[in-house]
């Protein structure tokens, strides 16, 4: 497969202005006017537990039914980031009837980045491991929210749409949990990496072989283990409905799989929706703006999976 083209400027997006806000939210329990919120919930409590990151925060639409239920996994390089950056996105998809439990997970360094951020952290399967324990806790626990647990999605932003992809095409992370992907009913990646290897040649290339070292081998260990973190690896299996959406300056990691979907037949399980027009950033912000096109694409591909 040819590499794609514009290396430099798609790597400045997506290991510069894409990495997310660090920043958290104030914590406590409030019902708002897009739904009721139930902040901080632990879906996980064994070994290694992380009291700051194996959590998330459901928002449950309220005086209106529940027509489905979203996990959402945010961005950040897989090294920054956390739940709170997008509880107005959770607010914004309950608004429209769609609960929201956006989680958070343990993350991988960051001083590739900057000797001021973390020189320790996880490695894949890790951060796909929390996923598979929090999509397991909510189709566990899903009922006693009110959500109807044979409609459960996935999705996420950039890092996020990446591990969503990998929940729904690499069935070993569910089998953990007893689940497989039809307990998916539908999977929603945006702006995300596919395949892996060339990421990791994208980032040498734009940014240097040190980054790319300390960046994507940081994040998935030696490079010859990159295939099996990427979600294109798994595409001849692959069985649940997909919308990838994509904006103009990572646009080249979407056409690698998309070319790839194109090949292997599968167009009729994924479908890919383009909007050039939007940079990494704004993609992200539209979302949870009022009027976004790309969440009502999201909104009526969830209610379509009937």
């Amino acid at each position: 497969m040819a590499k794609p083209k514009n290396t430099f400027e798609r790597v400045r997006v997506a290991v510069g202005v894409s990495l997310l806000l660090f920043g958290l939210s104030a914590l406590s329990p409030t019902v708002a006017q897009e739904g009721i919120e139930h902040l901080d919930l632990a879906y996980y409590e064994g070994e290694g537990f992380s009291d700051q990151k194996h959590r998330l925060d459901l928002v449950v639409p309220d005086g209106q039914p529940i027509r489905a239920t979203m996990l959402w996994i945010h961005g950040g390089a897989w090294a920054f980031g956390d739940r709170k950056d997008d509880l107005e996105l959770a607010r914004a998809f309950a608004r429209e009837g769609v609960a929201v439990a956006a989680m958070s997970y343990r993350l991988s360094r960051g001083d590739w980045r900057g000797e001021q951020f973390p020189s320790t952290g996880v490695q894949h399967p890790e951060h796909i491991k929390d996923v598979a324990r929090a999509f397991a806790w909510l189709h566990n626990n899903g009922s006693q929210y009110g959500l109807d647990v044979s409609r459960l999605f996935v999705g996420g932003f950039s890092a996020g749409g990446h591990l969503s992809a990998l929940l729904a095409m690499d069935d070993q992370y569910l089998a953990a949990h007893g689940l497989t992907p039809a307990n998916i009913r539908g999977a929603l990646p945006v702006a995300g990496g596919y395949d892996l290897d060339d990421y990791y040649l994208a980032i040498e290339e734009g940014l240097g072989k040190d980054v790319a070292i300390g960046h994507v081998l940081g994040v998935f260990g030696p490079r010859d283990g990159l295939a099996d973190a990427s979600p294109m690896t798994y595409l001849q299996r692959a069985s649940v409905p997909m919308l990838v959406l994509t904006e103009g300056q990572t646009i080249e990691y979407t056409r690698v799989f998309d070319n790839a979907v194109a090949e292997s037949e599968k167009s009729d399980l994924i479908r890919f929706s383009y909007y050039e027009e939007e940079t990494h950033a704004s993609l992200l912000g539209t979302l949870s703006q009022q009027g976004s096109p790309a969440r009502d694409e999201m909104i009526e591909f969830i209610l379509s999976q009937d």
